[in-house]
């Protein structure tokens, strides 16, 4: 006879499984739909996740949960379960009030609205039509603004969305940390500014789509990936579903004239498949078998595709193997002028493009911009107006067209506010963890430039992704490094790094 806590496993399992398929239909809309089809297909995604809410809500569920844990209080009932065990309870307990806060008409309402407008964002971004996609976002801002005052916010209404990505995350937080880390960036980009600009013309010369998508599956297959349990393919936005563990879809997006930023969108995507890939089968289902939020799980992407991807040795290895692939583009190209030219601070307007050094401006215009949006400071009509003032004032560039300026993220039009500043917190938590994985292993660097990455992954298995939800981000954070999460360690990497590369005055 299966134990309660089994019976509460299996409820949560059926749930996740019917989510996965919410992420496949999800996964076909951005890559094989029909564009046709995108009406029936936002009813399909309206029922299933109508079916997952009332799953996570039933009453079978509640009264599993309850037997282990008290849902109002959160008071343990049986403290014969491991620690993991109570922590799946706790993050159990989490979701359920959560869930049980949005009826299911909101949800199926959502869900449906959301799916129309990442169609019509779709369209409107390639045409750099602002108008055509603001009534769908105003709906959308809408619906995230009412989505807060459910679920409900003890500070600020944006902190309702956060904690959907980033448990326990406030904004009043991110404000001086963000603040923080816009002056330092903005005094090295200045800097750096006034350096001879480094040569990077050989970066955009034409790469055919299927070379560089076979070079793409020679960097996921040393990272690990197999095609029995991983696909790669092409969307508007690159983006990485984790169905299962044995199920990593990613995709990215080709520019014939741009290789790196092909590379990048994989190495970059093959950080989550692999934080995805790496979580225990066995807890699949449960809170043990998920990621723990969103800045962790982007920490792993920007470990792979900055502090690996734009590595000196991961080149010593992969640099031949570009030259022999494509050797009219690279072939007169050394090791040391390619290494410089993919760390090249320059200022851009996209987003998934942007160095190390600019790309948290990037972040923080998104954040502060949203902000504005759910607290309603701004108005949806306004956005590409602000977004331009902040990227002239924080970049010291202003987009031509909405298409390289507000309309470049398919975020919004999933409602996924909140999101974006995960990708700041991730970037932050990639290099915190990174100086302890550099502490255990002092000679990487040469392990790396002989094409071994293997053993990357399994210390990032071992120290993140083992453990699902089991811990919550900030103590995660202290468990691998001894500390709360900082942006001077960030700082002080970018610094070491950029100031050799461009020949400034070091820092103290």
């Amino acid at each position: 006879m299966p134990s309660a806590y089994q019976k509460l496993h299996s409820l949560s399992k059926s749930a996740t499984l019917l989510n996965a398929v919410h992420y496949l239909l999800d996964w076909d809309q951005e890559t094989y739909m029909p564009k046709d089809a995108i009406e029936s297909r936002s009813l399909q995604i309206e029922m299933i996740a109508s079916l997952v809410h009332k799953q996570k809500t039933s009453k079978a569920f509640s009264k599993a949960l309850n037997a282990l844990i008290d849902i109002e209080t959160g008071e343990i009932k049986d403290e014969r379960l491991s620690a993991a065990q109570l922590a799946a309870l706790r993050e159990w307990r989490r979701d359920y009030l959560r869930a049980a806060k949005l009826s299911n008409a909101f949800v199926k309402l959502f869900a449906k609205t959301t799916s129309s407008a990442s169609h019509v964002w779709k369209t409107a971004r390639d045409h750099n039509d602002f108008k055509a996609f603001k009534p769908h976002l105003e709906k959308v801002v809408s619906l995230c603004r009412k989505k807060a005052d459910i679920l409900g916010y003890t500070e600020h209404p944006y902190d309702a969305l956060l904690d959907l990505y980033e448990p326990d995350a406030k904004t009043s937080m991110l404000i001086p940390l963000f603040s923080n880390l816009k002056h330092a960036l903005t005094a090295l980009i200045k800097e750096i500014s006034e350096k001879p600009p480094i040569a990077d013309e050989f970066l955009y010369r034409h790469c055919p789509t299927q070379q560089q998508l076979a070079f793409a599956h020679t960097i996921l297959h040393r990272m690990g990936f197999e095609p029995s349990s991983s696909r790669l393919d092409t969307s508007a936005h690159p983006f990485c579903t984790g169905m299962h563990p044995k199920d990593t879809r990613m995709t990215t997006r080709i520019h014939p004239d741009n290789l790196m930023a092909n590379i990048g969108a994989v190495m970059h995507e093959g950080g989550h498949g692999l934080y995805n890939a790496d979580l225990p089968v066995e807890q699949y289902g449960s809170p043990l078998g998920e990621q723990v939020s969103l800045g962790i799980d982007e920490s792993q992407s920007r470990w792979w595709e900055t502090l690996i991807g734009q590595s000196y040795c991961l080149w010593q290895y992969f640099f031949p193997l570009l030259q022999k692939e494509f050797p009219e583009q690279f072939g007169n190209v050394s090791l040391d002028d390619f290494y410089r030219a993919v760390n090249i601070v320059k200022p851009g307007f996209i987003r998934i493009e942007a160095d190390e050094v600019t790309y948290n401006l990037h972040i923080i215009v998104r954040f502060e911009l949203e902000k504005a949006l759910i607290e309603g400071t701004l108005k949806v009509k306004d956005i590409p107006d602000a977004w331009n003032e902040k990227m002239r004032e924080y970049l010291g560039i202003s987009p031509k067209f909405d298409g390289q300026g507000c309309l470049q993220d398919i975020h919004w039009s999933l409602g996924s506010f909140g999101y974006f500043p995960t990708y700041t917190l991730g970037n932050l938590y990639s290099v915190q963890f990174f100086n302890i994985f550099e502490s255990a292993h002092p000679n990487w660097k040469n392990q790396v430039a002989q094409g071994s990455l293997g053993f990357i992954r399994e210390w990032l298995k071992d120290n993140i992704h083992q453990f699902g939800r089991q811990y919550p981000p900030p103590k995660l954070c202290e468990k691998v490094t001894g500390k709360p999460l900082s942006h001077e360690p960030f700082v002080k990497y970018l610094n070491k790094k950029y100031r050799t590369l461009y020949h400034l005055t070091p820092t103290l």
